[in-house]
């Protein structure tokens, strides 16, 4: 008897990133560029390919500091109370 595991394309990381770069409307090469990655470095790691280590860190670490801009800017600013 042998154990297989099967994962889903959405409990991996790669497709994960995926969905989060095109929600921020960014390309994979200009992802590339800011992460000093290839854009098939990019394109491996969102399929869940085999890639290095340092860029994935790299990669992820891009797209978290991206999602923290975005993020920081929707907050508005709370009303002052009327006194």
């Amino acid at each position: 008897m042998t154990a297989v595991l099967n994962f889903t394309r959405e409990s991996q990381m790669g497709f994960k990133a995926r969905k989060l770069r095109i929600a921020q409307h960014m390309s994979q090469q200009k992802l590339a560029d800011m992460a000093g990655v290839t854009k098939e470095a990019v394109d491996l790691f969102e399929h869940n390919l085999p890639l290095p280590l340092d860029c994935r860190r790299r990669i992820l670490r891009e797209l978290w500091a991206q999602k923290t801009r975005s993020d920081a800017r929707s907050i508005t600013p709370c009303a002052k109370s009327l006194v």
